[in-house]
């Protein structure tokens, strides 16, 4: 009885392996996710423009420099005439213009522009990315995009390829629908969803946070593609020009564009961004 007993013992269950592969598997995923989650709240200074600073918390501001590595809670602070880029572990790829304040906090995929313009652009893969600024918060998918914040003049999303929705805080209006090629123009304080405007994406192309940095924008395929069709399927009522010039100068192009029927305009609109 003794050794009978002994032998039932030793003999493994012919479950156990198969208990053993689901349970490692569980762990494995259980590590990859925890992994995943915590390379997205990091990001390298690919590029640096003049004058771009690290602002962590409860530390100096300290000049950064190219393969810096950014962390959750560190805010990017570019000056005067100066820009930066940042790319993050799943290659969603984020550029300041001049006079910006950007930072990313412990959500995934989720960013905060606190004032400036920066472009962004993330893989479709990614899924759905949300930028929040202090009135509207903005949700794209497989897109490129550029948003305009200011605390005291006219706000900026212009959407150059992708899908994407503006939600503005504290107003009972549902959020506004954009696809690739459309702006929305808000002053600072809005009360209710701006008219989306159909634009020619093609004025953009010069700009500085498109052709001012050193490589290519990775859709940049895409979005030429986008203005030939745009040039041979132009939308009914045309397109209009998004910087209200011929040059990008974000110094000037604050003003919204002329379209009817224009938001109301301040007679001066200044803004330092430049994209």
């Amino acid at each position: 009885m003794i050794r009978s007993t002994i032998t039932l013992t030793k003999t493994p269950s012919p479950y156990l392996n198969v208990v053993l592969a689901v349970s490692l598997t569980g762990a494995a995923v259980g590590v990859a996710t925890v992994l995943f989650a915590a390379e997205q709240k990091q990001a390298r200074v690919t590029e640096v423009i003049h004058d771009v600073r690290l602002l962590a918390a409860k530390a100096a501001a300290r000049p950064a420099a190219v393969n810096d590595t950014i962390h959750e809670g560190t805010a990017v602070r570019t000056g005067t005439d100066s820009r930066a880029e940042l790319t993050f572990t799943d290659l969603t790829l984020t550029r300041l213009g001049a006079n910006t304040v950007f930072s990313f906090g412990a959500a995934t995929r989720t960013y905060d522009l606190g004032n400036g313009a920066i472009l962004m652009s993330a893989p479709k893969q990614v899924g759905a990315v949300k930028i929040t600024t202090a009135v509207a918060s903005f949700a794209v998918s497989g897109f490129t995009a550029i948003l305009e914040r200011h605390s005291n003049t006219w706000n900026k999303f212009i959407l150059l390829h992708g899908n994407g929705t503006l939600t503005l805080k504290g107003t009972p209006t549902g959020p506004c629908q954009l696809h690739t090629g459309q702006m929305v123009v808000f002053p600072p304080n809005p009360t209710r969803c701006p008219q989306v405007l159909n634009i020619d994406i093609s004025k953009l192309l010069n700009g500085k946070l498109i052709k001012g940095f050193k490589r290519p924008l990775p859709e940049l395929d895409l979005i030429l593609a986008d203005i030939e069709n745009q040039q041979t399927s132009p939308p009914s009522g045309g397109l209009v020009d998004p910087t209200s010039q011929d040059i990008i100068d974000q110094g000037i192009n604050a003003r919204p564009p002329k379209s009817p029927p224009p938001p109301p305009q301040p007679s001066i609109i200044p803004s330092d961004a430049r994209f």
